[in-house]
């Protein structure tokens, strides 16, 4: 903004003479000072806009509320102490912003106001009182960030149990599930690592390595059937068997090219205890994939 008043004050001094104060009352009333005043607000009015649109989103409010603030200062103008309280306030709301940044902390800015106000408008003011004042703050606002750390590492805890809790008894379910599986398919086996898996059809040839890109169609379900991915949405996908969760690399090893196969995936060998939530995966899940291995690449 700085920058830009400097310009404009340079545009002014080509048909003005000056961008300081008229030497006469004549300057103020001429026809060619109204011009120029036009002419100035054009010009600061199409560079602001051109400025103010470019903020993001976040940044931007609509114009209405931005004219207000315009408005308050220029009419203001002959009171230098409303001017002064302008910058103040803004001052103000750039320091909560900031205090929020740094520290998480958002203070209120209607009781900011109210005690700034009772403060201010006090008639006498003790000395060494605005030290008393900053050390109270820092002590209240310490005890903040305390108060909210200390209630990050509840949740946390609380959410790190609850996880556990969800994690033991998906593995319980899994347990459950394969046993139950196995004892009405005897075709289903269990690896050495874990995985229990039922080779459809083994397909023909070579079977990959563990360092191999395959291409592969596939369905992924919960314990309940229900999908939460398939290769029927957008077709066959090429990968790297290193890039995949170590149960579906171990599965794929299984086949020849063409082959099928349906793995039974446990969470030690999926996600782990962390699952995957942005795929509606839980701590440990089970996940069962049926498998076609397109080509080895």
């Amino acid at each position: 903004m700085k920058k830009l008043l400097i310009g404009a004050c340079a545009a002014m001094a080509l048909v003005a003479g000056s961008c300081g104060k008229c030497d006469s009352d004549k300057c103020a009333t001429s026809a060619v000072a109204d011009s120029t005043a036009v002419a100035y607000g054009n010009f600061v009015g199409t560079i602001l806009l051109q400025d103010y649109n470019r903020f993001d989103n976040h940044e931007k409010s609509d114009k209405e509320n931005f004219l207000k603030g315009v408005q308050l200062a220029m009419g203001s103008a002959d009171d230098k102490n409303v001017l002064m309280g302008i910058q103040v306030g803004s001052q103000i709301l750039n320091e909560l912003e900031g205090l929020k940044a740094q520290t998480g902390v958002e203070l209120d800015k209607a009781t900011v106001l109210k005690a700034f106000k009772q403060a201010f408008l006090n008639d006498t003011l003790a000395i060494g009182s605005p030290e008393a004042a900053n050390a109270q703050f820092r002590e209240l606002l310490q005890r903040a960030q305390d108060e909210m750390k200390a209630e990050k590492e509840a949740e946390a805890a609380e959410a790190a149990a609850t996880a556990q809790d969800a994690a033991k008894a998906n593995g319980e379910a899994a347990q459950k599930f394969v046993e139950e599986a196995k004892a009405a398919d005897p075709a289903i086996q269990t690896s050495a690592s874990g995985l229990s898996y039922k080779i459809n059809e083994p397909g023909t040839g070579d079977k990959p390595a563990a360092t191999a890109n395959v291409t592969v169609n596939y369905t992924g379900r919960h314990l309940n059937g229900e999908v939460f991915d398939s290769s029927e949405d957008h077709g066959p996908i090429t990968f790297s068997l290193q890039g995949v969760v170590p149960g579906f690399a171990e599965g794929l090893q299984l086949l020849g090219k063409g082959g099928k196969a349906t793995l039974y995936i446990p969470g030690e060998l999926a996600y782990g205890e962390n699952g995957a939530p942005q795929a509606g995966i839980g701590p440990n899940e089970m996940l069962i994939f049926d498998v076609e291995l397109v080509e080895i690449n």
